[in-house]
């Protein structure tokens, strides 16, 4: 287990070096998903699903187009007005798949694994939390069409309570994604560079020499 904590701790640092400063989050929140409960004790997401998250090029660990917004923030203070009020003591908040575009994932925070497939679950937690995962449009995906084949990727996710206040799941909410303008050039450079080196690495030596 120590093993591969290590091995994760080296990724993270080597991630955070070759990603560019604009990938992480506004300390802000600005954009973020505000998580509580409604009075009749349903879980309610408040973001404003109609505006496009735009996503900047990477390249070298992974490749695509990655970004830590939105994150998810429990709300701190009630509002009657808007029907949602703090999460209670004991409730424990899970976000569960309901269905991701080909080539879209949410890296767990750290890089423990991510979620793409229907019923893939992530533990956000107990309030109060601020937690951000890492979405990602994975270029060398096989599902991956680049643009202007295809300029948008959404994210349909519900958030659970298996906690001991036992709250309704909440409604399916829907995140759209969409690379960084002018970011496109990036991550064809990027794509190139790994094929290269993924032909050269299953080439004997004498097929690859000139």
């Amino acid at each position: 287990m120590r093993w591969f904590l290590n091995v994760q701790a080296v990724l993270v640092c080597a991630l955070l070096s070759v990603f560019p400063a604009t990938v992480f989050a506004d300390p802000a929140h600005e954009g973020d998903i505000i998580v509580g409960v409604s009075a009749t004790g349903q879980l309610v997401i408040e973001f404003d699903d109609d505006e496009h998250v735009a996503l900047p090029a990477v390249s070298g660990l992974l490749f695509g187009f990655l970004g830590d917004e939105p994150g998810f923030l429990s709300i701190d203070k009630d509002e009657p007005d808007e029907d949602i009020f703090t999460l209670g003591a004991g409730a424990n908040i899970m976000l569960e798949v309901i269905a991701f575009d080909d080539a879209l994932k949410a890296w767990r925070p750290g890089f423990a694994g991510f979620l793409a497939n229907p019923g893939d679950l992530w533990n956000i937690g107990a309030a109060p939390f601020d937690a951000h995962p890492f979405w990602h449009i994975d270029s060398t995906d096989a599902g991956f069409v680049a643009p202007p084949g295809q300029t948008k990727w959404s994210a349909t996710f519900r958030l659970l309570d298996t906690g001991s206040t036992g709250y309704a799941p909440s409604d399916p909410i829907t995140v759209t994604f969409t690379p960084e303008p002018g970011s496109l050039g990036l991550v064809a450079v990027g794509a190139i560079a790994l094929l290269r080196r993924r032909r050269h690495a299953r080439c004997p030596d004498h097929l690859t020499s000139h």
